[in-house]
């Protein structure tokens, strides 16, 4: 899906960090040998970085050194739409888990939304 071209006033709100006392999105990375960390995002660009697509395969074939990062997608979906900002942006996360595929399979169109917006935006800020 793409998403329409925003304008100035959206790029910077959608480029923003949500305050300390505004809601961050939380996440975790689960480490093979070390169990979970709790971390939280405060801005798309965080989210993007974080999700990295990773196969069953590459999980096994990393063994004791593997890391999964993970988040809930509706969740995702919800912080876009209300603490962002976005709503074309969360109707197209939206959609993505609206498929009711696993979370790995879900993680490359999330993450390609996610960058397709961050690109969109960072052009029309570069524009100044």
């Amino acid at each position: 899906m793409a998403l329409k071209k925003v304008g100035r006033e959206e790029a910077l709100r959608f480029t923003r960090v949500v305050e300390s006392d505004e809601l961050r999105l939380p996440g975790s990375q689960i480490a093979a040998g070390a169990g979970g960390v709790f971390v939280t995002f405060g801005s798309l660009a965080e989210v993007e970085a974080f999700l990295v697509p990773t196969t069953p395969e590459e999980i096994l074939a990393s063994g004791m050194q593997g890391r999964l990062n993970h988040l809930d997608p509706p969740s995702l979906a919800m912080w876009v739409r209300d603490m962002i900002g976005d709503s074309e942006l969360a109707d197209a996360l939206d959609e993505v888990v609206a498929s009711g595929r696993a979370f790995g399979l879900l993680v490359p169109e999330m993450k390609e939304l996610l960058a397709e917006r961050l690109a969109q935006c960072e052009a029309v800020l570069a524009e100044e």
